[in-house]
C-alpha cells in the first residue's frame, strides 16, 4: 500500500508540472546552411610513429651462445690493448649499443663514461711520466705524447667495456642467466640475482631516508655525518624487516621443496645451438690469436710503434659486429 501510494503522488506531480515545449523543427535549408557556414575543424595530426621494438639477436639460441659471445668480447676489449684493436672495439660496441637498444639509451650511457674517459687520459701522463716525445712541462710534471696516448687508450677502453656489458643485458637477462645455472648452483645463482636487486634498492632507499630527514629537519640539524649516520640505522632496520618477509614468502612458495628449481622459460640444447657454440669458439681461438699477434707488435713506451694497414683488422670488426649482423638479418626476414 505503502509503494502504491507513493505512485500515485509521483504520477500526480507529473501531472501537475508546467508543460515542456519543445523547440520548433527548423527546415533542412537552414541546417544545411549552417553546418556549411560553420569553420571546417582543423585536421589532427597524425599520430607520432611508435617507437623501433629492439629485439635480442640471440633470443633464439641457448644462453650459452650469447655467454660465451660476450665473454669472449668482454675478454678480447680488455686484453688487447692495441690503439686499432680499441677503437674497433669501442665503434664496435657501440654500432651494436645503437641497433639493440637504441640510439637515445646508448647517448645516455655515454653521458657518464665520457668525463670519466677524459679524466683516465689527463691523469695517466700525471701518474706516468714515460715516452720520448715531450710536450710540456709544468714543474717537476713532464708530460709526454706516449702516456697521452696510452691514457686515451685506456679511456677508450672502458667506455667500450661499458658498453659491452650494456649490450650484453639485451641478451643475459636475469631469468635466462637463472635457468642457466639453477640445476648445478641454486643457491650461488640466487645469491647473485638478490645481491644485484638489493643495492640499488638500498642505494634508492637511503636517498629517500635522507630526503625525507631533511623535509623534517631544519637546514642547521641536516648537516655533518649525524643525518647519514642515523639513515644508515634506518636502512639496517628497513633491510632486516624485508629479509624476514622475503624469507616467509620463498618458504610459502615451497623454496627448497625439491632437489632441483623449474624455471619459467626452460633452455634446451638443439643442433643449431651446437654449431654456433662450435662456431663461436673458433672464431674467438682464431680472433684471439690476430688481436695476440697485434698486440705483441706493438709498444707505447719508449716509443709509440707506428701503426700500418693489416688485414687482421677486418676478421677482428667482423666479429665484434656479430650482433649487428644478426638484427639485420631479423629486420630483413620481417619486413
Amino acid at each position: 500500500m505503502a509503494a502504491r501510494s507513493a505512485c500515485d503522488a509521483l504520477l500526480q506531480r507529473v501531472a501537475a508540472a508546467p508543460n515542456v515545449t519543445r523547440p520548433a523543427a527548423r527546415p533542412v535549408d537552414a541546417v544545411l546552411a549552417d553546418s556549411l557556414a560553420r569553420p571546417a575543424e582543423p585536421a589532427q595530426p597524425d599520430p607520432a610513429p611508435a617507437a623501433p621494438v629492439h629485439l635480442d639477436p640471440f633470443a633464439t639460441l641457448h644462453v650459452a651462445v650469447p655467454l660465451l659471445y660476450y665473454g669472449g668480447v668482454l675478454l678480447l676489449s680488455m686484453c688487447a690493448v692495441q690503439p686499432v684493436l680499441v677503437a674497433l672495439s669501442l665503434v664496435a660496441a657501440l654500432t651494436c649499443s645503437c641497433a639493440l637498444r637504441g640510439t637515445k639509451a646508448t647517448l645516455r650511457g655515454l653521458a657518464p663514461q665520457l668525463p670519466l674517459a677524459l679524466l683516465i687520459t689527463l691523469a695517466n701522463p700525471l701518474f706516468t711520466a714515460q715516452g720520448s716525445t715531450l710536450l710540456l712541462r709544468v714543474g717537476p710534471l713532464a708530460v709526454y705524447a706516449e702516456s697521452l696516448l696510452y691514457g686515451a687508450c685506456m679511456g677508450m677502453l672502458l667506455m667500450a667495456v661499458f658498453t659491452w656489458f650494456a649490450c650484453a643485458g639485451v641478451s643475459l637477462g636475469v631469468d635466462r642467466l637463472l635457468g642457466l645455472g639453477d640445476g648445478g648452483l641454486p643457491t650461488v645463482v640466487l645469491m647473485v640475482s638478490m645481491v644485484a636487486r638489493l643495492v640499488p634498492q638500498l642505494v634508492r632507499r637511503g636517498g629517500q631516508v635522507v630526503d625525507a630527514q631533511r623535509a623534517c629537519q631544519p637546514d642547521s640539524a641536516s648537516r655533518g655525518a649525524a643525518p647519514y649516520l642515523r639513515a644508515s640505522g634506518v636502512l639496517v632496520g628497513w633491510a632486516l624487516e624485508d629479509s624476514l618477509q622475503t624469507a616467509d614468502a620463498m618458504l610459502a612458495r615451497g623454496w627448497g621443496a625439491a632437489p632441483r628449481r623449474t624455471t619459467y622459460a626452460r633452455e634446451r640444447w638443439g643442433v643449431r645451438d651446437v654449431v654456433w657454440l662450435v662456431g663461436l669458439g673458433v672464431c674467438l681461438a682464431g680472433v684471439g690469436f690476430l688481436a695476440w699477434v697485434a698486440t705483441t707488435q706493438y709498444a707505447f713506451y719508449p716509443t709509440t710503434t707506428r701503426l700500418v694497414a693489416w688485414w687482421g683488422y677486418v676478421p677482428y670488426l667482423v666479429f665484434l659486429l656479430v650482433p649487428l649482423w644478426l638484427e639485420l638479418a631479423e629486420r630483413r626476414r620481417w619486413r
